[in-house]
């Protein structure tokens, strides 16, 4: 289940009881995981119903590190479903996840909570790729088809970080305040239950523009702001900052997927998928 993480179901033997996460996390991963699972603990513990926070093990500890280089975390299990992609195609659970962003938004932040930072992972790796597209690349099955998508590609990703590196400069010099944010509330990671919405996924929790969130629901429209507005007041989203983490986020798997391609890898079920969502992301 899922993608880009390991999912398991833990039982006693009476049935599914815990949901398990791992998650690959660099050297200094660990303390932003660390700091999102404990505002995802916290807002649970102040009646923010629609998270759905780690638990604690009998030292207190919400993130492990059983294995270097992953971090792994103990949720409870819940009877739900969720969507198999990202789209909000329902108006009417458009406006309940406003709602709940419009609350969130609202809500005092943990002063442990990291500033979330405008690098694009990955940017320097990318960057290397554009300035090797002159010789095969030889490091697995789709490392090649990677190096001719990118040649022809080379102009639009040069142009789309220069726009990003300008947005950005026009966001540092606002003066709006961060929210806590999710970072990916799209459908995917929303389990509906018998009880309401419940999101899961707390790992990407920043201190951040509020547009961080909004731009994973507003998807070019204002219909759903009346009802985050009745819960974070009376914010109007800038086109510019929208702008800018829908481009962050085209940028981010672009450079994830050539760093992918350019490393020793096979053809699975998951390089199969990462190259058909690259190809969603760079022109042919």
């Amino acid at each position: 289940m899922g993608f880009g993480s390991y999912h398991w179901i833990a039982s006693t033997g009476k049935g599914p009881q815990w949901f398990v996460t791992a998650d690959r996390v660099a050297t200094n991963g660990r303390r932003a995981i660390t700091a999102a699972m404990q505002t995802a603990h916290e807002l649970a513990g102040h009646g923010y119903e629609f998270v759905v926070p780690p638990l604690p093990d009998r030292t207190g500890n919400l993130v492990h590190k059983t294995i270097a280089g992953w971090a792994f975390t103990v949720l409870p299990y819940l009877q739900g479903w969720s969507t198999p992609d990202g789209a909000w195609d329902d108006p009417t659970e458009r406006e309940q996840i406003a709602q709940i962003l419009g609350r969130l938004h609202a809500a005092p932040p943990p002063e442990a909570l990291q500033r979330w930072d405008f690098a694009i992972p990955d940017r320097d790796n990318l960057l290397a790729a554009l300035a090797d597209l002159d010789r095969p690349w030889s490091t697995g099955p789709y490392a090649e088809p990677t190096r001719l998508r990118l040649a022809a590609a080379h102009d639009y990703v040069h142009n789309k970080l220069k726009h990003y590196d300008a947005l950005v400069r026009q966001l540092e010099a606002s003066d709006d305040p961060w929210v806590i944010t999710h970072g990916e509330p799209h459908s995917a990671n929303v389990l509906r239950t018998t009880n309401g919405m419940r999101l899961v996924d707390w790992e990407t929790a920043r201190l951040a523009p509020r547009e961080r969130d909004l731009a994973a629901i507003l998807d070019g429209t204002t219909d759903v702001l009346p009802a985050y507005q009745s819960e974070a007041g009376p914010f109007t989203p800038r086109p510019e900052a929208l702008e800018l983490f829908d481009t962050w986020w085209s940028l981010a798997e672009i450079a994830s997927y050539v760093h992918l391609f350019r490393q020793p890898h096979t053809n699975s079920e998951d390089t199969k998928q990462s190259w058909q969502d690259l190809t969603e992301y760079l022109p042919d």
